[in-house]
C-alpha cells in the first residue's frame, strides 16, 4: 500500500520535520569537521533526512518543499566532497531534484528561496564543470542560470547578493576561458571584468571578496596572455593589453600584500602567479619599471616576512630576479 503525504496530520509533519531538521543541522557540522568519515557521516544524515522529508506533503506548504530541496543539495554536496566518479554522477542528479523543487517556489515569496536557487545553480555548474568535455557548455548554462536568479527583483533582498553575483562571474569566466572556440577569449574577459567591478568595494574587507577578485584577474590574465602572445599590429610599437596587464596585476598583488599584512596566507598561489605573470609582461614591454615591480613585492614592509620568505614567493622572485639580471646584462653588452 502506497504511503499518502497528505494522511498525515499538522503535528505528525512538525514532528517529522523536526528530526529531519535535526539530522541536516548535524550534517553541516560534520562537513566542517576535518576527521576520516566526517563527509560520508554527514552524508548519511542528509539520507536520513531526505527520507523523512518525502513524507511529507511538500505541496501544502512552500517550506516543506524548500526543506525537502535542501536535503538533495546538502547531499549533493557531500557526494561531491567524496570526491569519486561514482559519486559525481549521483551528486548531478542530487542537484537537478534540488533545482526542480526550488523552480516550484513562489521566489518573491522569501528571500531564502532566490539565494538558495542561485548557489544550487552555481554548485551545479561547479560540477559539470569537474567533468569537463560535453559537460563544459551544460557548465556554463548553470553559471547563466545563477546569474538569472541573482538579477531578477526577487533577489534584491539578498544580503549578500553583490557577493554572490561576483562569485557566479568569476567562475563563468573561468568556464569560458577554458572553451576552445575563438569568441571564449573576448567572452571569459567580459565575465571577469564584470566580477571585478561587482566585487571592488568588498575586497579590501572581505577575504572571501578578494578570493573572488584575485580569481576573476587570474582569469582576466590568462586572456591576457592569449592576446599578447599574436603578432603584434603593423605600427604598433606597445599593445594596448600590455597597460591592461600590468594595472590588473599590480592592483592584484596590492591587494594579496594587503591581506598578508593581517595574516592572511591563502590567496599566495594566486599572488605568486599574478607576479611571475606581471614579470614577463614588465620585462618585455616594459622593462625599465620590472625593478620597481620586484622590489615592490619582495618588500617585508609592504606585505609580511612570511609571504616574501614563503617557497612560493622565494621562486617568483627569483624568476623574476634573474629576469632583471639578464635585461641589465643585454643592455650593457649592447654599450659596449
Amino acid at each position: 500500500m502506497a504511503f499518502d503525504p497528505k494522511a498525515l496530520g499538522q503535528t505528525e509533519i512538525q514532528t517529522i520535520n523536526a528530526q529531519a531538521s535535526t539530522l541536516m543541522k548535524r550534517g553541516i557540522r560534520l562537513m566542517s569537521e576535518t576527521h576520516p568519515g566526517a563527509v560520508s557521516e554527514a552524508l548519511k544524515c542528509f539520507d536520513e533526512a531526505l527520507e523523512l522529508r518525502r513524507r511529507l506533503p511538500i505541496e501544502t506548504a512552500s517550506l516543506l518543499r524548500f526543506g525537502l530541496a535542501a536535503c538533495w543539495l546538502n547531499r549533493a554536496d557531500a557526494l561531491i566532497r567524496l570526491g569519486d566518479a561514482g559519486g559525481v554522477s549521483l551528486a548531478l542528479h542530487a542537484f537537478d531534484q534540488g533545482i526542480d523543487l526550488l523552480r516550484g517556489l513562489a521566489l518573491s515569496e522569501d528571500v531564502r528561496f532566490p539565494r538558495r536557487l542561485a548557489i544550487a545553480h552555481q554548485n551545479h555548474g561547479l560540477a559539470l564543470q569537474s567533468q569537463g568535455g560535453a559537460s563544459a557548455s551544460k557548465a556554463i548554462a548553470a553559471f547563466t542560470d545563477s546569474i538569472a536568479v541573482l538579477e531578477g527583483d526577487h533577489a534584491t533582498l539578498i544580503s549578500d547578493r553583490q557577493y554572490l553575483l561576483a562569485a557566479v562571474w568569476m567562475n563563468l569566466a573561468n568556464a569560458r576561458a577554458s572553451e576552445p572556440s575563438p569568441e571564449s577569449g573576448p567572452l571569459a574577459r567580459a565575465a571577469a571584468l564584470r566580477a571585478i567591478t561587482l566585487i571592488a568595494d568588498l575586497e579590501v574587507n572581505d577575504a572571501d571578496a578578494a578570493e573572488v577578485g584575485l580569481k576573476a584577474r587570474h582569469v582576466l590574465c590568462k586572456t591576457l596572455a592569449a592576446r599578447l602572445s599574436l603578432p603584434a599590429a603593423s605600427g604598433e610599437t606597445m599593445p594596448a593589453d600590455v597597460h591592461e596587464a600590468t594595472d590588473i596585476v599590480d592592483d592584484g598583488l596590492v591587494i594579496a600584500r594587503q591581506w598578508e599584512k593581517q595574516g592572511v596566507a591563502r590567496f599566495r598561489d594566486l599572488a605568486c602567479d599574478l607576479f611571475r605573470f606581471g614579470a614577463r609582461v614588465y620585462a618585455r614591454y616594459q622593462p625599465q619599471f620590472l625593478h620597481e615591480f620586484v622590489r615592490d613585492n619582495i618588500d617585508p614592509a609592504q606585505s609580511s616576512i612570511s609571504y616574501v620568505e614563503s617557497a612560493e614567493m622565494f621562486s617568483a622572485a627569483s624568476e623574476a630576479l634573474d629576469l632583471l639580471d639578464r635585461l641589465r646584462s643585454s643592455a650593457r653588452s649592447y654599450r659596449v
